[in-house]
């Protein structure tokens, strides 16, 4: 886990099961005023999927910023003749709570704490079929907890499912989420980040 003053992050990838390398992917890159916080999932699973991870990484590494509808295009541009990702991006200002997101495709963002909050992505797939994703914005307050997870991790659970993610430290809630409510056929993956200002 990587802490801040006022942000904490984890994350946790499990591969599907028969397979060594995960086709999800999470990056978390600093930013001027926060953190940019990315969770992909690249179409399919196993060393294919692995390779376009690494391509994806590195461009979200060097290039991301607090713009994230900017930044998705330009990663479905990069993306273009590959097999194609599924993503979430948001941009969290650590000094205000303040939280852009865009998202194309099945990954999923909820926020825990004040109040149970589910943003949307868009249909789509980078690099292949985008609509313009729709930009959202969410006002964190001190103590909650944003989850970005792929689709190898079951929706459907809520805090009556698992109080703990209220609670518990960021590397505990990503891999909590991934061990109880990950699917027994697919890569999984999840990153949390608690605002505690």
């Amino acid at each position: 886990m990587t802490e801040d003053t006022l942000l904490q992050h984890a994350s946790r990838i499990r591969p599907c099961p028969g397979e060594r390398v995960s086709g999800d992917t999470v990056v978390v890159r600093a930013l001027d005023r926060g953190l940019l916080v990315a969770m992909v999932d690249v179409l399919g699973h196993g060393p294919e999927a692995h390779a376009l991870t690494g391509v994806i990484d590195e461009f979200l590494t060097r290039f991301g910023n607090d713009d994230v509808l900017s930044l998705m295009k330009r990663l479905h541009e990069h993306l273009k003749g590959s097999r194609g990702a599924v993503a979430g991006i948001c941009a969290i200002d650590s000094s205000t709570g303040c939280t852009a997101f865009a998202g194309v495709g099945n990954t999923a963002m909820r926020r825990f704490g004040s109040a149970e909050t589910r943003l949307v992505s868009q249909a789509g797939v980078l690099g292949q079929n985008m609509r313009t994703p729709v930009p959202q914005t969410l006002q964190l307050t001190p103590g909650d907890v944003i989850v970005q997870y792929s689709d190898g991790v079951s929706d459907r659970f809520t805090t009556d499912d698992y109080p703990g993610v209220l609670h518990h430290e960021p590397q505990q809630i990503a891999d909590n989420i991934v061990q109880r409510f990950g699917k027994g056929h697919d890569d999984a993956a999840c990153v949390a980040v608690r605002y505690s200002p």
